[in-house]
């Protein structure tokens, strides 16, 4: 596992599975998310998986504290740990399996 600091806090992060994103997509569809919340949904859910000390956080509090300023090189670096890659669009964050 490897600590990774989002926000003010650090996180412990390890690669996804096939069955996480398979779950993540059913609640993309169920939930209606977008892009970009779906692609923080991801990484909440790998925060939440292996950070068992942290319960109960949602997307909207996750997503209060992910800051905008060097998004790009978090994203990066964390989708290199879970083995999912973000691409950025215009308006929208998609999520795809690293190759």
């Amino acid at each position: 596992m490897v600590n990774v600091k989002i926000g003010s806090k650090e996180y412990q992060l390890d690669s996804l599975t096939s069955q996480d994103l398979k779950e993540l997509e059913v609640k993309k569809v169920e939930d209606k998310l977008t892009d970009y919340d779906y692609a923080h949904a991801v990484i909440l859910h790998a925060v939440l998986k292996f950070n068992p000390d942290i319960k109960g956080m949602t997307l909207k509090e996750f997503m209060g504290i992910f800051p905008l300023v060097g998004i790009e090189e978090k994203l990066e670096e964390i989708g290199d740990i879970i083995g999912v890659g973000f691409r950025k669009g215009i308006g929208k964050l998609e999520t795809g399996v690293k190759k």
